[in-house]
């Protein structure tokens, strides 16, 4: 009786102990079971208006949206301009597109297939340019003629017509067709390339799941199979984020892959050409400040102990309106003693008026051929070897319109071959907008402002070129233009500054520009003895002015100068260029030529 008591008991108990055992095991069946569950396509890309497209920029999923039009894939123009090619520039007072190249401006009107080059009339397949939704959209196969990307459209048909090839082959437009129906639901997406160089792939092992997130739970975005290559965008312990062929960024199990490496991704491109006037020799250039017409009466008497110095900028153009119009001091007389003395002639024009918006002077596509078309006329009527632009105080509103004003103003001067060199400041944080690794392609020269490190109306004193301010501005501009189109702006200038203490405690700070002659006498006339500063390189005074103001000068002179010219050699130059002539003394010739 015991026994079968004992039985009894045992039996509920195994049974308990099986239902614990089985619902172990479909925790356990559950919890490595990976899911099957889809990610929304939406959700993943993003809600989208009819015919609109996503677009996968490299490995990012852009804001911005491309746009089907009868079969033809457009791409925002924001978009293009700032992430893809942007010598596009919209023409918002001709309602045109203009697109710049090393010898031509093209004029593309909104929603035609019809367009000009430099008044030749063109035709395209489909409209290069759309205007809906409130945007603007490009054509990609347009785009792609004069841009290096490759792209591949998933889940929208593109017509043969525009199907984003420079030749519009039929085999690309099948292509196309076969990514779209690759991903069963797939919402409208395009994957752009435009980078290219060094990336990390690798080959999947056998079919396996692209999922959102990594862990097998994650929502499934799209399947690779056996032997297809897919981007690695970074390696965890035991996932691996990845980019596959039709643009989908999400993660693969890190042991699905092999063959991870560095490949070396290209594409069959031209890239354009842009000749450049460069000197094979270093440029010594010196501006010469010419207020009225009759200083240029001066030149010989200027330039009569000048040595060594191969190119003088006289500041004859200013333009004087917000139209475009410009007023000369230009001299034929002038020209024909520069060339006499052995001198190229390169006249600078400026932007200082204040009768001038610069924002809507260069916003206005009337206004850039206006100026255009003047300064190279008057620059082959005088028998000008080059043009140099002077433009200063461009904000980051301006940055846009004032490097298609380079652009275009470059066109015209490589179909002259007149040089074409601007002036740029050193380069900061604020000023990036100058793109200047588009203005060091286009232009043949690009002369850094090295100077005015403290200038009239700053808040303290200082020098107003510290050696290290010198070259902080070389190095920064070398990671952008070539070293042989970089010319190295110097003071020969100084400035004495005062500093007054207010009756209520506070300092009031003014400056003045003087010669390095004049510098010298007012040292004598206090009976002070400068002092070498190795944090600017250069000699530095202070006194006390009679009426109790303290004065202060960071000199320039032979010393300092010696070392702002080694540096042409020392990061090999294009050249040095010096403002203003009759600031200097004789001897600094000779520092100039011997060092660069």
């Amino acid at each position: 009786m015991k026994n079968k008591n004992r039985s009894k008991k045992a039996g509920p108990v195994l049974i308990a102990l099986g239902l614990i055992v089985i619902a172990a095991v479909v925790l356990l069946v559950q919890r490595y079971t990976p899911s099957k569950e889809r990610m929304d396509q939406t959700a993943y890309f993003g809600s989208m208006q009819e015919n609109e497209v996503a677009v996968v920029l490299q490995d990012q999923i852009s804001e911005k949206r491309g746009l089907m039009n009868n079969g033809a894939l457009y791409l925002d123009y924001d978009l293009v301009r700032q992430n893809i090619n942007a010598r596009f520039y919209w023409d918002s007072e001709n309602s045109q597109m203009l697109y710049t190249t090393a010898l031509e401006t093209f004029e593309i009107p909104v929603d035609s297939a019809a367009y000009t080059v430099d008044g030749a009339a063109q035709t395209y397949s489909v409209p290069i340019v759309l205007q809906q939704n409130s945007g603007l959209y490009l054509s990609i196969g347009f785009l792609q003629q004069y841009t290096n990307l490759e792209y591949t459209l998933t889940g929208a048909v593109e017509s043969a017509g525009a199907s984003g090839t420079a030749d519009k082959s039929a085999d690309v437009a099948e292509n196309n067709t076969e990514n779209a129906a690759g991903t069963e639901g797939a919402v409208p997406h395009v994957l752009i390339t435009c980078q290219w160089g060094s990336r990390t792939s690798g080959i999947v092992k056998k079919s396996t799941a692209v999922r959102y997130q990594g862990g097998i739970k994650s929502p499934v975005l799209t399947e690779t199979a056996k032997g297809d290559t897919v981007y690695v965008l970074e390696e965890l312990e035991a996932w691996s984020k990845v980019l596959t062929v039709d643009g989908y960024i999400g993660y693969v199990q890190s042991k699905r892959l092999q063959d991870v490496q560095a490949t070396e991704v290209t594409r069959d491109f031209i890239e354009p050409e842009y000749s450049s006037l460069t000197k094979d020799k270093k440029i010594s250039l010196v501006w010469h400040q010419i207020d009225n017409s009759d200083a240029n009466a001066y030149l010989e008497e200027d330039i009569a102990d000048m040595t060594g110095i191969d190119v003088i900028s006289p500041t004859w153009f200013s333009v004087t309106d917000n139209s475009g119009t410009i007023t000369s001091l230009a001299s034929e007389d002038y020209v024909t003693k520069a060339h006499a003395a052995g001198l190229e002639v390169w006249g600078l024009v400026s932007n200082f008026s204040k009768e001038v918006d610069t924002t809507s002077l260069l916003a206005s596509t009337t206004a850039r051929r206006k100026m255009t078309d003047y300064l190279v006329t008057e620059a082959l009527r005088l028998g000008l070897e080059g043009i140099n632009l002077d433009f200063e105080a461009i904000t980051e509103e301006t940055g846009y319109s004032y490097v298609q004003f380079v652009r275009e103003l470059s066109v015209a001067c490589r179909k002259n071959q007149l040089v074409f060199s601007i002036d740029v400041p050193v380069p900061m944080d604020f000023n990036r907008h100058f793109d200047r690794k588009e203005l060091g392609t286009v232009a043949d020269y690009l002369i850094i402002m090295g100077y005015d490190e403290h200038y009239a109306g700053s808040e303290a004193a200082g020098s107003v070129a510290s050696l290290s301010f010198e070259e902080n501005g070389i190095t920064g501009t070398l990671e952008d233009v070539p070293a042989n189109k970089i010319i190295s702006g110097v003071p020969f200038y100084t400035r004495i500054w005062y500093t007054v203490t207010n009756a209520d405690g506070s300092a009031s700070v003014t400056s003045e520009a003087i010669s390095m002659n004049n510098a010298e006498k007012t040292l004598e006339t206090y009976g002070v003895t400068p002092v070498w500063s190795d944090e600017t390189e250069q000699d530095y005074a202070s006194w006390t002015a009679e009426d109790g103001t303290f004065c202060e000068i960071w000199l320039e002179n032979e010393a300092s100068l010696t070392k702002k010219a080694q540096l042409v050699k020392k990061y090999e130059l294009g050249g040095i260029a010096a403002w203003v002539l009759g600031f200097e003394r004789n001897s600094i010739w000779s520092v100039l030529s011997e060092n660069i």
